[in-house]
């Protein structure tokens, strides 16, 4: 059972982190559209770093969150 919670758990935290990185990729081409002299700059360098290392870890969290949400619906049956 720990193996299958493992499994679903970590496929919910694939999922999230697909979506959320399109959507970081999207917004930082958004600002080198936008703002042109920040392209290449440390300051957009450190908050794509900051923004990656964030969903890394948000998505560890869900899928670690998963994988106790349903070992205890298993245990509760």
């Amino acid at each position: 059972m720990y193996a299958l919670a493992a499994i679903a758990g970590l496929a919910g935290g694939i999922i999230v982190w697909l979506l959320a990185s399109h959507w970081i990729a999207s917004s930082i081409t958004w600002v080198e559209d936008h703002r042109p002299e920040l392209v290449g700059s440390m300051r957009l360098r450190v908050g794509e770093a900051i923004a990656c290392g964030a969903l890394f870890l948000g998505c560890l969290g869900i899928a670690f969150w998963l994988m106790r949400w349903l070992l205890t619906q298993v245990r509760l049956q």
